[in-house]
């Protein structure tokens, strides 16, 4: 094997490597992204949310807040376009997007997990008048014009994030 070989060789090992420890390598192509963000907008709350680790049966709790709010939502879309969203619901989403961004086999790629963790804590500054997590205003801003630069990004939450900017700008 010639030396030039062993170099490619190895350099494609150490990135395979890194992958699976916090690698910056990307996995997904636009369109890819583009599919799995809204295969995740589209999919029930009530089933992602019974996967948190961190309390049980938060799908069953979904069910309940909407059924005692009257509401009907039942994916990540209708809770993140709702014009009143409970905000129980959307501090569900951020720590389930928080905890498949940190899980580097996570359910969603780290990109996608930041749509719904931006879009949880934008909805509920933006919508009720209420600050989910610890996020500060700078670190929001800079993560929603990451967000806004990916050109996978569909229509509405382009809009979402765009409406959010506007309003962290105000305030």
């Amino acid at each position: 094997m010639s030396n030039e070989t062993e170099k490619t060789q190895s350099g494609s090992i150490a990135r395979m490597l890194l992958l699976g420890k916090g690698g910056h390598t990307r996995l997904w192509r636009d369109d890819e992204l583009q599919s799995i963000c809204r295969h995740q907008l589209a999919a029930p709350i009530e089933f992602d949310l019974d996967s948190l680790p961190l309390r049980p049966a938060q799908g069953k709790q979904v069910a309940m807040t909407c059924a005692a709010q009257n509401l009907l939502i039942r994916s990540f879309a209708d809770l993140l376009h709702h014009p009143h969203p409970p905000v129980e619901l959307l501090e569900m989403i951020r720590q389930y997007a928080k905890a498949c961004r940190a899980d580097p086999e996570g359910a969603l790629p780290p990109e996608v997990a930041s749509v719904l963790y931006y879009a949880a804590i934008l909805v509920a500054q933006m919508r009720c008048q209420t600050r989910i997590g610890s996020l500060g205003d700078d670190a929001l801003k800079a993560g929603t014009r990451k967000l806004l630069s990916y050109a996978w990004l569909d229509q509405p939450m382009r809009g979402l994030f765009e409406e959010g900017l506007k309003h962290l700008e105000r305030a």
